[in-house]
């Protein structure tokens, strides 16, 4: 592995500057997070502009915007720089194997049990290794992704962003969640018309789930009126288990959660729904130093045990019958 060329140590300065002007929006504020004053910030820019030969940011009333060539630089800096990182890193382990730092940034669903499960495991294998875990919205992890504020993303997602590497996906349709007495499980398959006929509880606006079961909706000229709304999936399982009520997500999300009363997965027979994937990304065209390397490798056997478990819950549609999005 090797360091992006012109990256020295002068370099390096005036891209991290240059990446938090780009970050906060503006040179005052970035001279707060960085604890350096704004005449040494701007005149980083300036030469930065200077060697390039044109301007990397606009100017505004309100702050300072990206130009074309500086949101091209800032994709090469982010890079540049977390390859320097890897280097330091490599030479480190040289010293102490296993040491490193890996963040993950998920979806809700998946901090309860999931990911815990598995950054338990590796540190058991790798016990001088560090580990940072934020959760939010699908959109708000592949940013995180993109701009190297995370390693890896773990979350639903219905198309790969050209902004972000898939390590791994796979297809992990949005199915009925449902108590075993609900009067919907002896039905091998569910129609979005079962749905309308009990009560539903369903996660807020900007996740996959929400996304798809509005689409449907929409196509088919209906409204869905939830029951209840919320952004944790956790709240949305133990409503569904106490009351009855059907939730929307995935069966992979059951598996493993202690203290919450068994739900069953069914499919729904609605192709739009099939329409969605669990991945693993990484920023595209980083060099992953080898904890994160490792690391990945363990999560995308954890999730490949469990997506396959979880598959064998949900209920198969009739024997010759087409599956949905098939």
């Amino acid at each position: 592995m090797a360091m992006h060329k012109g990256v020295d140590m002068i370099h390096g300065i005036a891209l991290r500057y240059f990446l938090e002007v780009a970050r906060t929006g503006s040179l005052a504020a970035s001279s707060e997070s960085l604890h350096v004053a704004v005449s040494a910030i701007s005149r980083q820019i300036a030469k930065l502009e200077d060697e390039v030969g044109t301007p990397l940011f606009e100017r505004m009333p309100r702050g300072m915007v990206l130009t074309d060539s500086g949101q091209l630089l800032a994709e090469h800096a982010r890079r540049a720089l977390m390859d320097a990182d890897a280097v330091l890193s490599e030479i480190s382990e040289a010293h102490a194997l296993g040491r490193g730092i890996v963040s993950v940034g998920c979806t809700e669903g998946f901090t309860r049990n999931f990911l815990p499960r598995v950054l338990a495991g590796f540190h058991a294998e790798h016990p001088r290794a560090r580990f940072v875990l934020r959760s939010g919205t699908p959109s708000q992890v592949e940013q995180w992704v993109a701009l190297g504020e995370v390693d890896v993303g773990l979350a639903f997602s219905t198309s790969t962003s050209p902004s972000v590497h898939a390590e791994f996906s796979m297809s992990a349709p949005v199915c009925a969640l449902l108590r075993p007495s609900h009067p919907l499980a002896n039905k091998e398959v569910l129609t979005l018309d079962d749905l309308f006929d009990y009560p539903v509880a369903v996660l807020e606006r900007g996740t996959t789930v929400r996304q798809l079961i509005d689409w449907c909706c929409s196509r088919r000229g209906r409204h869905l009126e939830p029951l209840f709304t919320s952004n944790n999936s956790s709240a949305m399982h133990q409503f569904a288990a106490l009351t009855g009520a059907i939730t929307l997500g995935s069966a992979i999300s059951l598996r493993g959660i202690e203290g919450v009363p068994a739900l069953l997965a069914k499919r729904i027979d609605e192709p739009l729904l099939n329409e969605r994937f669990l991945q693993v990304t990484t920023m595209r065209g980083r060099n992953l130093p080898p904890p994160i390397g490792q690391f990945l490798e363990v999560l995308k056997a954890a999730l490949s045990s469990d997506t396959e478990a979880g598959q064998a819950d949900v209920a198969q549609p009739r024997k010759g019958r087409r599956r949905a999005g098939q």
